[in-house]
């Protein structure tokens, strides 16, 4: 298992490069044919805040009293949905990364490697743009910077290490079983139910807070909450933390034992 994580890490070193340029065209290559990607990239996930704030603050007339936090309703739901599109995204587009490129993979000496790192930096560029937004959100709703923010690069890092090997997990699987990547789209939206998005999973009993603790997608969210809108560090939580990194342990066990296995078969299967 050690050997096959040092082969991934030297490929991407190695091939840096080619990764980087690959994570910058592959939103270009999402929306070919369109003079104005960065607004197609950003459109989907704004119009998704933009109803929320119509439908609380305008529909509702009301917000939903969140314990803890020192910002509006609103702001704390933004900063949810912010951190939550980018896996939205990974789920799906992470598992298609090795099917996307599976001409380059099978028919020339192609880095396989490197593609989930792509995927994963790539929506990673529009998730720092989103974060500026949510940033400016919080700012103009009256929540102070503080020096709790500075966590939130620690939980964009964990949640850029499990979308790297979701990805490379889930690519592998995709290529070998089709059906897989059609139960994710089935599946696609219910993770947004279950994922503690909408309401406070502090408000629920020790069983659903249990539930919660081993929702990998749930911790990130709650992370980016807690830096912004609750001020906790993440050691204030060890138990949620220990959870999280047992799961994700668990998933790169997974992906590099899949692509021990499997990687000299992939290119054969792959389209």
């Amino acid at each position: 298992m050690i050997q096959a994580l040092i082969n991934i890490i030297k490929t991407n070193i190695k091939h840096r490069d080619q990764m980087w340029e690959m994570a910058k065209n592959h939103q270009k290559k999402q929306y070919r044919g369109s003079d104005m990607v960065l607004l197609w990239a950003f459109a989907k996930p704004v119009m998704y805040i933009f109803v929320f704030f119509f439908a609380i603050s305008i529909g509702f007339k009301s917000s939903t009293n969140v314990e803890g936090i020192i910002t509006p309703y609103f702001v704390w739901l933004s900063i949810g949905l912010i951190s939550f599109f980018y896996m939205r995204d990974m789920i799906l587009n992470g598992a298609n990364s090795l099917k996307k490129y599976g001409v380059l993979v099978a028919r020339t000496k192609f880095p396989m490697e490197i593609l989930p790192t792509s995927v994963a930096t790539s929506y990673m560029f529009i998730h720092l743009g989103m974060l500026a937004i949510g940033i400016v959100l919080a700012l103009l709703f009256r929540t102070p910077p503080s020096i709790y923010w500075l966590q939130i690069p620690f939980y964009m890092l964990l949640m850029y290490i499990m979308a790297i090997f979701w990805s490379l997990a889930t690519g592998i699987i995709s290529v070998i079983y089709r059906d897989f990547y059609n139960f994710l789209q089935v599946a696609n939206q219910a993770v947004f139910w279950l994922s503690a998005i909408l309401f406070d999973v502090n408000r629920l009993g020790p069983r659903g807070q249990t539930a919660f603790l081993f929702n990998p997608i749930t911790y990130i969210v709650e992370g980016y909450r807690n830096a912004i809108c609750r001020h906790v560090w993440f050691w204030e939580e060890p138990v949620k933390l220990g959870c999280f990194l047992l799961m994700l342990f668990v998933m790169i066990f997974v992906a590099l034992l899949m692509y021990r296995k499997l990687r000299k078969r992939l290119p054969d299967v792959i389209v």
